[in-house]
């Protein structure tokens, strides 16, 4: 990279960084790479591995953009003249586990070759060019669709179907279960638009989900408690064929209930609620704890996997990510719908030595993390 920079006035490696996720420092520009004396043109460079995921964000100047995420592990900005204000200082956020960024500043008379043409490896390839994607293919009878539904979720361990005419006046009532529930509300081509209202009783809150352009709806609930379920319309008084499929999904097998019913409706819907494991392990840990960034190591049973899920119990979230690191792997994922929280499976190694973390954005959060044992792991080669 440094030769790729040779024809610069200008260019040092500056102090480099080990960050971890959530990470936010600034990277200063050293004085003589704004000295107009030897070049108009300066520019950042900050690279760590390929796998690494971090933003930038520049000072802001006027219509200039200000935020900029890496590629490949990589970022390269020049600004000339006064614009090259803007770089007078950059704050790095990490969004992986953990990394080492370094950094490189150069000034010279106009701006290096692009990052691409320096580190080829780095290239990501090019955007797929938009394309006209013809007309919408034909759709299936109505019943077809319906039948085709049923079939899916049978295929995917619907414990049992159901399906009803959905009339333009009145409703249809479901009486559900404890599980996950998916909806599916579709008409005949042409009909007028609708809405379709969800609610337990006459007084109690609605839920509207608007259909599609082509007049479907599809929608999945899941419930800890049994509870009643009125389905209507809200639509023009013009009948038309509508038809309401139901899929139910047993809770899976192991769901803790100690935290009452609410938190386990969270925690399923955090586990992917219809496609959540059919049976949980022993629950092995569970931890709450506040907005901001939490490390959490654990000593776990050796080779042996688990899945983590955090839920958001009370108050107005953002995001909120989860991370694992346990011997060279790392894994995390991140949510910013507050009632679907991210949860990850990892596998420990010989030692049983993870360190999972907690990152949560918002106003007055709180979070219950939870980490089942699912079973033994393929033994690790010597």
């Amino acid at each position: 990279m440094e030769l790729a920079l040779a024809d610069q006035a200008r260019a040092e490696l500056l102090r480099f960084r080990l960050m971890e996720r959530g990470d936010i420092v600034p990277i200063v520009a050293p004085p003589w790479a704004l000295d107009s004396a030897r070049g108009e043109c300066t520019t950042l460079v900050l690279l760590s591995l390929p796998s690494t995921q971090f933003v930038v964000h520049a000072h802001p100047w006027q219509g200039l953009q200000r935020t900029f995420a890496s590629a490949a592990g990589a970022f390269q900005l020049t600004r000339c003249g006064k614009e090259r204000i803007s770089l007078l200082q950059v704050f790095v956020e990490m969004r992986s586990p953990r990394a080492v960024v370094y950094p490189l500043a150069a000034v010279g008379p106009a701006a290096p070759v692009p990052l691409v043409q320096t580190l080829p490896q780095r290239e990501t390839g090019p955007e797929a060019p938009s394309v006209e994607p013809g007309p919408l293919p034909e759709r299936e009878p109505l019943e077809e669709r319906l039948r085709r539904f049923q079939e899916r979720a049978r295929n995917a361990g619907a414990s049992s179907t159901e399906s009803a005419l959905l009339p333009a006046h009145g409703y249809v009532r479901l009486a559900l279960a404890p599980g996950c529930h998916r909806l599916l509300a579709t008409g005949q081509d042409g009909s007028p638009p609708y809405q379709l209202l969800l609610a337990e009783n006459d007084d109690g809150p609605v839920e509207r989900l608007p259909a599609s352009p082509r007049g479907d709806v599809q929608h999945e609930l899941c419930t800890a408690l049994g509870r009643p379920l009125r389905v209507s319309l809200e639509t023009s008084p013009v009948d038309a064929a509508r038809r309401l499929g139901v899929a139910h999904f047993p809770l899976p097998s192991g769901l803790p209930g100690r935290f009452g019913p609410e938190v386990a409706e969270l925690l399923l819907s955090a586990l992917g609620k219809s496609l959540a494991p059919r049976r949980l392990g022993p629950l092995v840990s569970s931890t709450l704890g506040a907005q901001g960034r939490t490390p959490l190591p654990r000593t776990l049973l050796p080779q042996t996997c688990y899945l983590a899920a955090a839920v958001v119990l009370r108050g107005t979230s953002q995001a909120v990510s989860l991370g694992v690191r346990a011997g060279a792997m790392n894994a995390e994922a991140t949510s910013s719908d507050p009632a679907l929280g991210p949860h990850v499976g990892f596998c420990t190694g010989r030692s049983g030595q993870v360190e999972l973390d907690v990152e949560a954005r918002g106003l007055g959060l709180s979070w219950l993390l939870s980490v089942f044992q699912m079973g033994p792991a393929r033994p690790e080669s010597p």
